[in-house]
């Protein structure tokens, strides 16, 4: 039987929003998945690059090749 709960961490427990229908003291396999936290991450860190690629531009700092270079076969 596999499903899946909602719920949060509480003094470093989990505090599920539901009751689970298993026997006491049942072993169970569980994944902690946060669910807000990595949407606002992703946004900061993308904000943090906008900000950062307004001020000045990025530059690898590496060989610049010409489209001739690029397309040129053996």
């Amino acid at each position: 039987m596999k499903t899946s709960f909602e719920g949060i961490v509480s003094s470093g427990g989990l505090q599920l929003d539901e009751s689970v229908d298993l026997a006491d003291q049942c072993r169970v396999h569980v994944t902690v998945i946060p669910i807000n936290e990595c949407p606002q991450k992703w946004a900061e860190s993308l904000s943090n690059l906008e900000e950062l690629r307004s001020s000045e531009p990025i530059r690898s700092g590496g060989l610049r090749y010409s489209r001739e270079q690029l397309n040129e076969r053996d």
